[in-house]
């Protein structure tokens, strides 16, 4: 159970719904510390949260409710009326939500996590896993480029909305403390996913067309799964120098100065060309062997880790990512994930415990009636006004949780070398401005530092002084050698909340490794966990960038709350890996039961929630889905990143905002995915150049 210093040990959480979402957020809240109460039946239910209840159980307490049995309903309802928190799914629990409306505290945060939120014309359809990465263009970019859309092999979009659910529960509580107002989120796991398609609506709005590239990638090459001897391996190019050392150890050095392959542009066009001669390369050595000589030359790479042996791994078995424990219904040992907040801030054993069912039934009675948080202040406002956050981000996983942040209120200063995030020169551009850039780092305000100087490093110390939070995510030990430790930063500012994100972690056996996202699928087991015609096969969205980065905007927010009881900073290290490995946990003990068959029509795909190995190919998807809906069958479209964008549901939800840039220039931006309804984020700009402090601006940020 939470130890006194945990960070939310001062809040009560109950956990009804029946998502796998919930049950993620129920997790990761118990990680940081809070008590969370795990509600069930008491005759388990076929489904995946129940069917994989040692995984979300763990580091809870067990209530059994049987709502039709003696008085369990009461007992229910007075927990209810006496917790800070409830984590609902009436999307597929309605008779359970109806039942407990009266039961709201005042003061109870309310999270509720559906498939497509309380807005908007698809709100309150109970969308499976499956069928949501097919509506929000997740299945139409994984798979090969030749073959069918791919649905995961885990319920990645459902981890993704845990992490949100969590985020915007904890930011909830801080404004509840601020103001006394309480809120319910709609959380929809539809939302979440267009939140995760960061890396193709880009190209969207650019002219392109994102497609299937299977393990390759779209604008880098070579770039792909490749079969060693004895096992796969994943190589990663991106640069010049990267592909110039591939040429040397594979002793292919005349094809640096062939056309063909000259520019990453030519390579990309002839990536099929390239990965003919890497795979003959690679298919004479075993994987030791291929590891050994990549890495020496300093080339990304990594194996595709198997899921049945990934609690060896010498990085993931340090790091305590993966436990071995008795689960007691089945009185058989099975293995669930570790915290992926480190150093977590409660015991790992707690973590571990996996609670008999209703074994906590004295407990919740003693919690009865006691009654929830109370505000502290009356200040109005987002969540996050007056918090200053640093971020010295580039690509995704700092600047994503740094946006989010930036949208609950919190001024962001994001501080870029004098050359500039290496991400602002990402084609497509708009008037000389990377799409990508502008979509992932919007409402912050930019600064060219360089912290090699003296000078400006001196600027960067008082700024660190002045701050609640600095996200970074350098390699490891990037700061420290330019003199900001962990402990030097802590002895600037002994409040920061410092969180690092790495690859692989700052404690790590591989520190210092290049860690492009799809490596960290394939290190992190979540490519064998998605297996197409005997391949392992990457996800098309980021998963490792994008839950790196959510899981980090959860642990600033869950420090940032255990800040006002102990007055102290935190330092989170935090491991892509790490993250990626816990999305995997589904599929470690049992599959995932998914009886979808993806069929084939005239104007693409359809998802159908049954095996059909029919010819469809005179039917359109529309009159397909209608067909299957008439007869009973949960089907939904596969639809392309144009077909999302345009969506009437991501329009309903404003999650492509229109904004005005300095220039007058009109920006697509992600909108929020967090959904507090009595402090909604604000998306309100795109960011600016990154500039060098006037006088006047080191005046208003306090450096003079």
């Amino acid at each position: 159970m939470p130890s006194d210093n945990a960070w939310l040990n001062d809040l009560t959480v109950v956990e009804i719904g029946s998502r796998v979402a919930v049950g993620g957020c129920g997790n990761l809240l118990a990680q940081a510390g809070a008590t969370v109460i795990f509600v069930e039946p008491p005759d388990q239910r076929d489904n995946n949260k129940w069917r994989h209840r040692a995984l979300f159980a763990a580091g809870k307490r067990s209530l059994c409710i049987d709502p039709a049995n003696g008085d369990d309903p009461e007992i229910l309802i007075d927990l209810i009326k006496s917790c800070d928190v409830v984590l609902i799914s009436s999307d597929v629990d309605p008779s359970y939500a109806a039942r407990l409306e009266d039961a709201w505290a005042a003061d109870t945060i309310v999270c509720d996590i559906t498939a497509f939120g309380h807005t908007g014309p698809m709100a309150g359809k109970a969308y499976s896993e499956a069928m949501l990465e097919a509506i929000t263009g997740a299945a139409h970019t994984t798979g090969p480029a030749d073959g069918p859309p791919v649905i995961a092999g885990v319920p990645v979009i459902e981890y993704a909305a845990a992490v949100y659910g969590a985020a915007a529960t904890v930011a909830a509580i801080k404004s509840r403390s601020d103001s006394g107002k309480s809120q319910h989120i709609d959380l929809a796991l539809f939302d979440c996913a267009v939140n995760c398609l960061g890396t193709f609506l880009p190209s969207h709005f650019g002219g392109g067309s994102p497609a299937r590239v299977g393990n390759q990638h779209t604008m880098c090459a070579p770039w792909n799964a490749y079969r060693a001897t004895d096992s796969w391996i994943l190589i990663c190019s991106a640069s010049h120098s990267s592909w110039h050392s591939i040429c040397k150890v594979m002793e292919i050095e005349y094809l640096k100065t062939d056309p063909m392959f000259e520019t990453l542009a030519a390579r990309v066009d002839h990536r099929d060309e390239i990965d003919a001669i890497i795979q003959e390369w690679v298919g004479q050595r075993d994987l030791a062997a291929c590891m050994e000589i990549l890495l020496e030359a300093g080339v990304a790479c990594g194996p595709i880790l198997k899921l049945d042996v990934n609690g060896e791994d010498v990085n993931l078995a340090p790091r305590a990512m993966v436990s071995e424990v008795r689960d007691p219904i089945s009185e058989q040992t099975v293995r669930i994930p570790g915290a992926v907040i480190k150093p977590t801030p409660i015991a790992a054993e707690a973590m571990a415990h996996i609670p008999e069912p209703d074994a906590d039934r004295a407990y919740v009675r003693s919690l009865a009636n006691t009654g929830s948080g109370s505000s502290e202040h009356n200040t109005p406002g987002q969540p996050l006004a007056g918090i200053r956050v640093l971020e010295i981000g580039q690509y995704t996983t700092a600047p994503l949780a740094c946006r989010h942040l930036a949208t609950l209120g919190a001024e962001v200063l994001k501080i870029e070398p004098p050359e500039g995030d290496a991400a602002r020169h990402w084609q497509p551009s708009n008037e000389g401005h990377s799409y990508f850039f502008v979509m992932t780092n919007s409402d912050k305000q930019s600064y060219a530092l360089d912290l090699n100087d003296p000078t400006e490093a001196e600027d960067f110390t008082k700024l660190v002084a002045s701050a609640d939070i600095l996200i970074e995510n350098l390699k490891p030990g990037s700061l420290a050698r330019r003199g900001f430790s962990r402990e030097n930063l802590n002895q600037i500012n002994p409040r920061l909340i410092y969180c690092a994100i790495s690859g692989f972690g700052t404690d790590s056996a591989y520190g210092q490794r290049p860690a492009f996202d799809t490596v960290v699928q394939a290190m992190s087991g979540f490519m064998d966990a998605n297996i197409h015609d005997g391949m392992p096969m990457k996800a098309g969205i980021s998963v490792g960038d994008l839950m790196g980065g959510e899981v980090g905007l959860f642990a600033v927010l869950a420090a940032l709350h255990g800040r006002r009881q102990s007055g102290l900073g935190a330092y989170v290290d935090l491991s892509m890996q790490d993250v990626a490995a816990w999305v995997t946990a589904p599929a470690w003990n049992n599959d995932i039961e998914d009886a979808s068959t993806m069929v084939a029509c005239a104007d693409g795909y359809v998802l159908v929630d049954q095996a059909d190995d029919l010819d469809r190919s005179d039917l359109s998807r529309t009159e397909l889905v209608d067909k299957y809906t008439e007869e009973g069958i949960p089907a939904a479209p596969v639809l392309d990143i144009a077909e999302v964008a345009g969506h009437p549901q991501a329009t309903a939800r404003e999650l492509i905002a229109w904004r005005k840039s300095e220039t007058g220039t009109d920006w697509p931006l992600l909108g929020s995915p967090l959904g507090l309804s009595g402090t909604p984020p604000v998306v309100s700009k795109p960011i600016g150049q990154a500039r060098r402090m006037s006088a006047s601006e080191k005046l208003a940020l306090g450096l003079d």
